[in-house]
């Protein structure tokens, strides 16, 4: 017993350096190999594997910069952003004053939409090694987070002579983002001095310059870029100039045949086409828009051409993708498609006069006349349009009020007196008050006109 006991307390207080030295000199060989598995596997773009080898490492070493810094951007790349989130802010409690873990955090929270985690990422990486990147980075995040002034006097903070061109524009945007137009003019002739083939600079040039009311100044800049820019750049110096001009279309078209990517001349070309009548013509300029980048305006001006088209389910389909500005096409091309109680839905908060002038014609074919009349009677005051007053009168004559409806399709006829709907709605109001020969000389007339319904009732 003595000497088990002899031998434990000899075995428990043998020195170890040695044997411990062996160790610690094990676990870094097989941490560096793990390692370079991990960083080959990064190079090779095997992310995924690349992610379970750098992980392999920290369990040996928590302490590796390197595993740190590869893991997050790993999964960063795969798009996994909330574990590149928390291997980043690992990075950062491990390694506090390394620049690269504070950089690629605020990096994630861009991505993650968090622009005010993202400002505070930034804003210690610049506090650690004043990059452009970071102060980029950070100006990005205040612009985002609807901070432009901030971002503008970030800029201005980071601002040293070797800044390059792209760091000046940045600047300049900030500043006319934060409402400081005349401030950002300086910037950009200083860029533009130094790079004149920055179609992104003269564009801004110009539109501070038309916003500031000299559009003739404008111009004549826009055409010294257009001297000075090479390339298909050049379409987005002839869309700001076709802005400004009075005859656009031409400029649009040659911007839009430069490049055929700028979604906005296509837009414009298509919108120009649907407001002249020709919806067919609008189409192909509207989808080439859309295709390239698919924003609510384009998908608003789509509803509309298939809507005057007769293709109600793409005009439904294109004024759903427009969100709520998209609201009445939507109805309309679901009272199209035979969705009456859908089209009622949508139309509801929706104050405008055809809005509301959609919603009594759904409520009049729905059989719910009171509140047809009760919507109708103020809107037909309020503007007195026709189509209205012919809805005002079916509804008063549905409910047997034949007196009113003549006086209102009367007031009708004088202002629209070739309103086929008109004239059938006052034979019907007229028939009801029994005066047959003027009911049947008014249903004459609509007949004329072409109301198929006044031929049918004639033929009885």
């Amino acid at each position: 017993m003595l000497k088990a006991t002899t031998g434990l307390e000899a075995l428990m207080t043998r020195p170890f350096p040695k044997a411990l030295a062996l160790l610690l000199g094990l676990g870094l060989a097989l941490a560096q190999n793990s390692l370079e598995r991990a960083e080959s596997l990064f190079k090779a773009g095997e992310y995924a594997q690349a992610v379970l080898a750098y992980e392999e490492v920290l369990a040996q070493d928590y302490g590796r910069f390197e595993a740190h810094l590869g893991l997050g951007v790993s999964l960063f790349r795969l798009g996994r952003l909330e574990e590149a989130r928390f291997a980043f802010d690992q990075m950062v409690r491990v390694f506090p004053d390394r620049y690269e873990g504070h950089y690629n955090l605020g990096q994630v929270y861009l991505r993650l939409g968090k622009p005010k985690e993202a400002a505070e990422a930034f804003a210690k990486a610049a506090g650690l090694s004043p990059t452009e990147e970071a102060y980029l980075g950070w100006a990005s995040a205040l612009a985002e987070a609807g901070q432009a002034k901030e971002a503008a006097a970030v800029l201005r903070k980071g601002l040293t002579p070797e800044r390059s061109p792209a760091y000046h524009l940045a600047l300049a945007q900030a500043l006319y983002a934060a409402g400081a137009r005349a401030e950002a003019v300086p910037v950009l002739y200083g860029l533009l001095n130094r790079e004149p083939g920055s179609a992104e600079g003269w564009d801004l040039l110009a539109r501070i310059l038309a916003e500031e009311g000299l559009k003739e100044r404008a111009l004549r800049e826009l055409d010294r870029g257009l001297k000075a820019v090479e390339g298909k750049a050049r379409a987005r110096l002839l869309l700001r100039k076709a802005l400004l001009s009075s005859r656009p279309e031409p400029l649009l078209k040659e911007a839009y045949a430069q490049d055929p990517s700028l979604w906005e001349a296509a837009y414009l070309l298509g919108q120009a086409r649907l407001e002249a009548g020709d919806a067919k013509g609008a189409l192909g300029y509207l989808l080439s828009a859309y295709r390239t980048s698919p924003e609510p305006q384009v998908a608003l001006a789509l509803a509309a051409a298939y809507l005057r088209l007769k293709d109600y389910k793409n005009a439904y389909r294109y004024a759903e993708e427009a969100g709520p500005p998209g609201s009445f096409l939507k109805a309309q091309a679901a009272y199209a498609l035979g969705r009456k109680e859908e089209a009622l839905k949508l139309l509801e908060g929706l104050t405008a006069p055809e809005a509301q002038a959609l919603r009594g014609t759904l409520l009049l074919e729905m059989g719910r006349f009171e509140e047809a009349l009760a919507l109708l009677r103020p809107l037909y005051e309020s503007g007195r349009d026709p189509g209205v007053g012919v809805n005002l009168a079916a509804a008063l004559i549905a409910l047997g009020r034949f007196g009113e409806a003549e006086l209102v399709l009367r007031e009708v006829l004088g202002r629209a007196p070739r309103q086929a709907a008109a004239w059938y709605n006052l034979g019907l109001a007229l028939r009801g008050l029994g005066r047959e020969a003027e009911a049947e000389r008014a249903l004459n007339q609509a007949a004329a006109l072409g109301s198929k319904e006044a031929q049918a009732l004639l033929r009885r």
